[in-house]
């Protein structure tokens, strides 16, 4: 609600380390009450999958560096298909470390092999 808060400068400064990922800053009551934001939130929405990630700006100690990791590990799918079009984003993006799970696609294990790889990498987000 107020775009000059230490929360909001501190946005800037991620936006500034992000320039590949828009970004916008809004206090419309109508655009807060669209998407359901009740508090200071940054929202991150993936136009990979249409998902959402909000993380809460309520805590005293986000700023950021904590903003800048938040996007950076939720801007991607946690696992996703490596084929011609999504080896360019997977490997332009700013992640160092890529895990693959190579597997046979018309195997009838092949969709509980992908849950259980999703399952795991749920899991270990954040700590490999």
């Amino acid at each position: 609600q107020e775009p000059e808060s230490p929360g909001a400068f501190q946005f800037g400064v991620a936006a500034g380390r992000i320039p590949e990922v828009p970004f916008g800053l809004s206090t419309s009551p109508a655009v807060l009450s669209h998407y359901g934001v009740t508090a200071n939130t940054v929202t991150l929405f993936r136009r990979v999958d249409n998902d959402r990630r909000d993380l809460d700006m309520n805590s005293k100690d986000v700023d950021a560096e904590k903003m800048t990791r938040f996007i950076r590990m939720n801007e991607l799918r946690l696992v996703t298909e490596y084929n011609p079009v999504t080896a360019i984003g997977v490997m332009q993006s700013s992640l160092q470390l890529h895990l693959l799970l190579i597997t046979d696609k018309m195997s009838p294990k092949h969709p509980e092999q992908m849950h259980r790889y999703r399952a795991a990498a749920e899991l270990f987000k954040g700590k490999v």
